[in-house]
């Protein structure tokens, strides 16, 4: 992977990897607090992030809403965004410390577990 999601896509993800598949209208509930935008400009952006590759539309019935989901895992993206800051920003080489993660609330000690793999700290 070579994207980062910016800010409001990174809000969006997270609410996708929290509460899984969502229409997009329920998707604009939850993140609206935070994105402090309309829904025009959460459906936007979802577009966008299809075109990224980092959501993907569903339909499951001729009329009902579509439905969004995560097409990259919690971890993968962390482990993307982790190795981006520390190589390109702070100039670390080698693997990221896993320790970095430890005290996070959006991680379960299962994807801690994962993480620590995609980040080659084992």
């Amino acid at each position: 992977m070579n994207k980062t999601p910016n800010p409001p896509e990174l809000v969006i993800l997270k609410a996708l990897w929290l509460k899984g598949s969502l229409p997009v209208r329920a998707l604009h509930e939850i993140c609206a607090a935070n994105l402090n935008w309309s829904f025009s400009s959460t459906r936007k952006t979802v577009e966008r992030m299809v075109d990224k590759g980092f959501v993907e539309t569903c339909i499951t019935k001729e009329k009902s809403p579509v439905i969004i989901r995560a097409r990259i895992s919690k971890t993968t993206m962390l482990a993307h965004i982790a190795r981006t800051f520390f190589n390109q920003v702070l100039e670390v080489e080698g693997a990221v410390p896993i320790s970095a993660f430890t005290n996070s609330t959006l991680l379960s000690d299962d994807e801690l577990d994962e993480l620590e793999g995609l980040l080659g700290s084992k």
